[in-house]
């Protein structure tokens, strides 16, 4: 397999990045962003992956039989954690740029069919973005890991990604039944 034919990744950011269309929408690290010159005039929002969890939901789940009946490795599912940073030449502003990005994600926390990219729709029927409370200490310790000083953000989570397996095992199927047992007479004599 080759390593371009896997994007699921990318694919939920792109996702994303297109429900927010009509916002100037960036996904570079925030630590490399930079704040606007004393002339610019502009506003803009940094949609960044910081962090990738597997769903612990999903795990221990069962083979799926294919058509040939053989067994597929279970998928890899994911939850996507992404950092919604506005920037612009003043904070009224920036706090525009958060409040649409806020509302169209609110309106579209479940993404299903040709809203999603196509490979996503081959693995899962929806993805659920949810705004995860975080507190300002945990924000905090993102921000400082990105060496950056601290911006108004919000994090949402997009769940449950999968990345499909291509690892299959033949099914041993039962064909023959053994009985090993012997008949217990009503004295408890074999």
């Amino acid at each position: 397999m080759a390593l371009g034919e896997i994007n699921v990744i990318g694919d939920v950011t792109q996702t994303l990045s297109d429900l927010l269309a009509d916002l100037d929408v960036t996904l570079d690290s925030p630590a490399s962003l930079q704040g606007p010159s004393n002339d610019d005039s502009f506003a803009r929002l940094n949609l960044y992956l910081y962090q990738v969890l597997e769903d612990e939901f999903s795990k221990n789940q069962p083979w799926p039989t294919r058509p040939t009946g053989q067994l597929n490795y279970p998928p890899l599912a994911l939850n996507l954690f992404y950092l919604l940073t506005p920037y612009a030449s003043d904070v009224l502003s920036a706090h525009e740029v958060l409040s649409h990005a806020m509302k169209v994600l609110h309106e579209n926390s479940i993404i299903r069919g040709s809203q999603m990219a196509e490979s996503l729709r081959l693995t899962v029927d929806q993805l659920a973005i949810v705004l995860c409370p975080m507190q300002l200490e945990d924000l905090t310790r993102v921000w400082n890991s990105l060496q950056t000083p601290y911006r108004l953000s919000v994090v949402y989570e997009v769940r449950v990604v999968l990345i499909e397996s291509d690892v299959e095992r033949d099914a041993s199927r039962v064909l023959t039944k053994t009985e090993l047992h012997q008949e217990v007479g009503t004295d408890g004599s074999s």
